[in-house]
């Protein structure tokens, strides 16, 4: 049996293309790598910004188009946030409080 190679055969659309799966990042996972990131940069003071402002329902952003005296005002409950967990706080867990008094 002979095979003729005078005919070519049609480029196989798997030759050319890309499989959409290996050539894009779906936006959803590029935003939380984003989002990742920038709180990865925060500082522990940042993030407990951050997370106090989540409690009270408000983000980062939401809080810096506020004015002057609404800012202060929402700083200022944050303070007393923190000072009732401070005041609150029993958690002894090994390295968190250290008693050098003994």
């Amino acid at each position: 049996m002979l095979v003729s190679s005078s005919g070519a055969l049609p480029p196989s659309p798997f030759d050319t293309q890309k499989p959409a799966a290996l050539s894009a990042k779906p936006a959803e996972a590029k935003s939380a790598e984003q989002k990742f990131l920038e709180y990865a940069k925060m500082t522990p003071a940042q993030r407990m910004h951050a997370a106090m402002l989540a409690q009270m329902g408000l983000t980062e952003d939401q809080f810096k188009a506020m004015d002057p005296a609404a800012q202060q005002k929402n700083e200022e409950k944050i303070r007393e946030m923190i000072k009732q967990q401070v005041a609150n706080g029993n958690d002894k867990r090994t390295g968190v409080i250290t008693d050098k008094s003994a």
